[in-house]
């Protein structure tokens, strides 16, 4: 089956939203792993746990389509005919060293404009693992479209500052999806920390 790979960006190549990948397959879905096995992913910069099973696609393998700054793609391995869950790991270089919470502030002002019926549902203030030590930013979920002909998709985010890089760590699912999937994508987001 063909797999078709298409990114959301915002404000060009400055942001990246989402990753969508569905395939044209209509077969049955098979149920979710609930067995709460998780992997772990570990570069030099960041460590990540996920979901066993879900795939794990590095930046050596993404197709031109895939803007630079995107470092990590995981999604979940059952595929959707719309939209399949997914987390991504944005990078990128900051032209002044910032904290975290300044940068997630900076990332949520220009989602708010850059996006079509953004709406924040949820934003709490968490401690985020910087270089061994935890750093104020803020965990977020909202619902938006990048644009008219797009389904509103619901996501989640952490923001992470570490010396002249930001880190976006987004969650993206379906509006319909099982809230089984949805607790793996949020808790795949929050287990981000910068090595």
């Amino acid at each position: 089956m063909k797999t078709k790979i298409a990114t959301i960006l915002l404000f060009g190549a400055t942001l990246t939203l989402a990753g969508c990948f569905s395939d044209g397959g209509s077969g049955p879905m098979p149920a979710p792993d609930t067995t709460g096995k998780t992997s772990t992913y570990q570069s030099t910069q960041f460590t990540l746990s996920f979901p066993a099973g879900w795939d794990v696609i590095e930046s050596k393998d993404f197709t031109s389509e895939i803007p630079r700054e995107t470092v990590l793609v995981i999604r979940n391995n059952i595929k959707n005919d719309t939209f399949t869950a997914n987390v991504n790991i944005v990078k990128n270089d900051l032209q002044t060293g910032t904290n975290s919470l300044d940068y997630a502030k900076e990332v949520l002002n220009r989602q708010r404009t850059g996006l079509l019926d953004y709406k924040e549902t949820k934003r709490e203030i968490i401690s985020v693992p910087v270089g061994g030590q935890g750093q104020e930013s803020y965990y977020t979920e909202f619902e938006a479209r990048l644009n008219a002909t797009d389904p509103v998709l619901k996501f989640a985010q952490i923001y992470a500052a570490s010396g002249n890089s930001g880190y976006i760590v987004m969650g993206a699912w379906s509006m319909q999806e099982n809230s089984t999937i949805v607790e793996q994508v949020v808790n795949t987001v929050k287990s981000f920390r910068v090595n």
